[in-house]
């Protein structure tokens, strides 16, 4: 971290602006329980929309490791492992993170394997991604 890191931030203002019109379009279903999901259209609108917006997420914390020469990790894991590793989050905040990558991989992989509460559960997560972005924002702000 010697040298100032070289972000790209027409890049990162686009995935950003992305995340918050995800996060805005995620509240305008209103999801307040589960029982809104039975609704199939809810649970397959939330579905797309959280696939989408962890994606985003993923893509922000990559561009800050890159662009702060901490290497290009290997895996979604591995992008909060490094920002952990190198102050720039928390290990409380990273492992809530990964633990996100968990549920990008169901709704990838293992689309059958989402059940309306598992769904209901990450929606109960935005404020760790709120959290995960202000805090990259930060970073990047103190850094120019």
């Amino acid at each position: 971290m010697g040298s100032e890191p070289a972000y790209d931030e027409e890049r990162i203002g686009t995935i950003i602006l992305d995340i918050r019109t995800y996060i805005r379009d995620l509240a305008d279903l209103k999801i307040e329980n589960i029982r809104a999901l039975h609704d199939k259209r809810n649970f397959y609108a939330t579905s797309m929309l959280f696939f989408s917006l962890l994606n985003r997420v993923f893509d922000l914390g990559s561009e800050v490791a890159m662009a702060n020469d901490l290497g290009i990790p290997s895996t979604y894991r591995e992008i909060f492992l490094v920002l952990n590793n190198n102050g720039f989050i928390d290990s409380a905040l990273a492992e809530e993170m990964v633990r996100l990558v968990t549920y990008r991989n169901l709704l990838s992989h293992e689309y059958h394997g989402i059940t309306e509460e598992k769904l209901f559960n990450l929606t109960c997560q935005i404020g760790t991604i709120e959290e995960f972005v202000r805090q990259m924002q930060e970073k990047i702000r103190e850094e120019r």
